[in-house]
């Protein structure tokens, strides 16, 4: 293939450096020494360069195989976490988000804890849950807490209507999520006053990845 390949740019060259021959100005001279020099030049010269072409293809080649097989381990990477509240928070703003700052499991490192939120690492189906706690409050003081994905309400907890007894509850989700998609916790309502319980695992958020879609 590669002395078929010279043959034919040799004839092809020659063809053209004839036609150069016809347009040359009165006077010039080109030896067939000189002629047939130049043409083993260019081949000479398209030949690296058609090499040095098929090696950079190669190395194209090999990162792109390098980033498939790091896409792959990052799909198939564990993700879990678990993280509670490790202090109280009294009468918290609505939209705060919820840093659950004492990180019990993180497997993968997806959960961010300076945000409080989950970071998808790959596309796939997730299961959440959410435990809280509150203390007691008069009647009519009101607290809930919103599971968000993204910008989109997945589950909800009300810590409402508990004024002799600590109240607890939970929620799960299961979601399919998009890499780089985020799932965490605020505060979606009050009323009056409301404490959300840290400490002892009283409130406590956690994750994992189930698998693919």
């Amino acid at each position: 293939m590669l002395l078929l390949r010279i043959c034919t740019l040799y004839c092809l060259l020659r063809s053209h450096m004839s036609n150069s021959l016809d347009v040359m100005e009165p006077g010039q001279c080109l030896s067939k020494f000189d002629y047939d020099y130049k043409v083993l030049q260019t081949l000479v010269r398209l030949e690296k360069e058609i090499l040095e072409s098929r090696n950079k293809i190669k190395d194209l080649e090999q990162i792109v195989e390098e980033c498939k097989s790091n896409r792959k381990d990052i799909e198939q990477r564990p993700s879990a976490f678990m993280a509670q509240l490790s202090s109280n928070m009294n009468d918290p703003a609505i939209n705060t988000v919820v840093v659950f700052d004492a990180v019990i499991t993180n497997i993968g490192n997806d959960y961010k804890l300076q945000s409080g939120m989950f970071i998808a690492p790959s596309k796939g189906i997730y299961s959440f849950n959410l435990v809280a706690t509150s203390s007691r409050k008069s009647r009519g003081n009101t607290l809930h807490l919103y599971m968000m994905h993204n910008n989109n309400l997945i589950g909800y907890i009300f810590l409402d209507e508990n004024d002799v007894h600590y109240v607890i509850r939970s929620t799960i989700a299961v979601v399919t999520m998009e890499s780089g998609d985020s799932v965490f916790v605020k505060i979606g309502h009050r009323h009056g006053a409301g404490t959300l319980i840290g400490s002892h695992l009283q409130t406590h958020f956690s994750g994992f990845r189930i698998g693919d879609e």
